[in-house]
């Protein structure tokens, strides 16, 4: 978490300014303070203040403005939970701390984003400009990691000590959670399900390695397959779809296409399950899971039939006799579970 902990906020709130009344101190720490939960994602940000029993007072959502780099970022996230306190009607003030679920490599130590493709950001000191500007405590930490905590917390995995979850949408990663307690690694990026290599020699990651699960599985990998049958003049109802606009295959065109019985789409679907099942079945024989969870805009529009081929894929690979108890769900949380997971960290930083 980042250093950064002054007593009063930077600016009040909008709506301070607005009425002349001065910003409600911050609350003692106690059990449920308020504080903000912040999602970042390639396309999308995601703010939320929570409150007691983890309900959400209010939301915000804007599109990430990855291309314009670290300053238009860190504006569009401040403007993004200003408008979340404005729903809730709270003002700056009144919250605890922040917490954020961002794309990695990061030092979830400082808050600094490392480097990221998808942001198009470098050394991106996020957590010091959120606490400097907000005048609270922020910690950043991965943000598949934080959707898994809160699946492990709030969702699929409650009642649980030991999960592993993946999150397939755009690219991969996952959470791994053993004896009760979330695995951060010496530098807090443990997770990288996307990047376990399941085809030596295979394609070029964006990573810079070979053969990783995430340019099999993940909807941009389907996608790059699908426009490549396209090309070949192999007929697909999706071939429309992906020469509009921007060209990328949205989760729910392909689960159309999916349960429509397109050939090219049952193909391609089929082909990712295999390989995320074969990398969700290696780290089950590596950590032995009670509960395998998987999430993403992938799972969520493809839904049981997908889970059931990844499954199928993954038992292959797993040696206990008892894998068939070990059960792959479908994640709770949908959309929420970034928000939520940040949002529990950041409740973590005043309760500790």
């Amino acid at each position: 978490m980042t250093v950064v902990d002054t007593d009063r906020p930077k600016r009040a709130h909008h709506a301070s300014a607005a009425t002349g009344t001065a910003p409600k101190p911050a609350p003692k720490p106690a059990d449920e303070p308020v504080v903000v939960g912040v999602d970042l994602g390639g396309t999308k940000i995601l703010a939320g203040v929570i409150g007691a029993k983890n309900a959400i007072l209010g939301r915000s959502k804007r599109p990430t403005p990855a291309r314009e780099g670290a300053d238009a970022i860190l504006k569009t996230i401040v403007e993004c939970v200003d408008e979340a306190l404005e729903a809730a009607q709270i003002e700056r003030g009144a919250i605890a701390a922040i917490g954020v679920g961002s794309p990695g490599p990061l030092d979830s130590t400082t808050g600094v984003i490392l480097y990221s493709a998808n942001l198009n950001v470098k050394n991106f000191a996020l957590g010091g400009g959120l606490a400097t500007e907000f005048g609270r405590p922020t910690a950043v930490r991965n943000d598949v990691w934080v959707g898994g905590y809160a699946e492990f917390r709030l969702g699929a995995g409650v009642g649980k000590k030991n999960i592993l979850t993946a999150f397939v949408g755009t690219g991969i990663g996952g959470c791994l959670v053993v004896d009760g307690r979330v695995v951060e690694g010496a530098h807090g990026n443990v997770g990288e399900v996307g990047h376990v290599v399941v085809k030596a020699g295979g394609p070029k990651c964006g990573c810079g390695s070979h053969g990783c699960v995430e340019v099999f599985s993940s909807k941009t990998a389907i996608g790059r397959r699908i426009q490549k049958a396209i090309r070949k003049g192999v007929p697909t109802t999706l071939a429309e779809k992906l020469t509009k606009k921007s060209g990328k295959l949205k989760s729910g065109d392909l689960a159309a296409a999916f349960i429509a019985g397109d050939h090219v789409a049952i193909k391609e679907v089929h082909r990712a399950a295999h390989y995320l099942g074969l990398a969700m079945g290696g780290m089950v024989n590596v950590f032995g899971p009670e509960l395998v969870v998987l999430g993403g805009g992938v799972t969520e529009a493809l839904g049981a039939p997908w889970i059931e081929l990844v499954h199928a894929s993954a038992k292959i690979q797993i040696l206990t006799r008892d894998s068939v108890n070990i059960p792959f769900v479908a994640a709770a949380l949908g959309d929420d579970a970034g928000m939520l997971g940040a949002a529990l960290v950041a409740r973590e930083i005043v309760v500790k």
